[in-house]
């Protein structure tokens, strides 16, 4: 059986992504879905709100993420592996990406950003040992 690691976040650029993977892709491969939260930090003001709660709400928000992708994907009779990590997410999926046969990133959007500085998508590409697919 094909191991296929799909990133995963909160854009329409990888909810299209999934829908394609579930579409194309037969339930012969294993999906592992794997999110990044984001490291939670306080700047300015904000050190006087509540860091536990700040932090909460960032699992929240993953739980929630990986939820909805999770749904999706058992729709099509898909049973993914759901995996949450915090850091770098360049850093992270690479870490786990020696363990798979395919990287599926969503096609991040042209945005004057992405056009002036390297998106994560362009480090994926780049760097992962093994073969990608970018979805857009």
């Amino acid at each position: 059986m094909k191991k296929v690691l799909f990133a995963i976040d909160d854009t329409p650029e990888c909810e299209r992504a999934a829908q394609f993977l579930v579409d194309f892709f037969t339930t012969d491969y294993a999906f592992t879905l794997i999110h990044i939260k984001a490291d939670f930090v306080l700047y300015g003001d904000a050190v006087l709100a509540s860091y536990d709660e700040g932090q909460d709400s960032e699992e929240q928000r993953a739980k929630e993420t990986m939820g909805k992708f999770e749904s999706l994907f058992a729709s099509k009779n898909h049973k993914p592996t759901m995996l949450l990590k915090e850091g770098e997410p360049v850093q992270q999926v690479l870490e786990e990406v020696k363990d798979y046969d395919l990287l599926v990133i969503g096609r991040s959007t042209d945005s004057f950003f992405n056009k002036i500085f390297s998106s994560n998508q362009d480090d994926f590409i780049t760097k992962a040992p093994i073969p990608v697919l970018l979805v857009k």
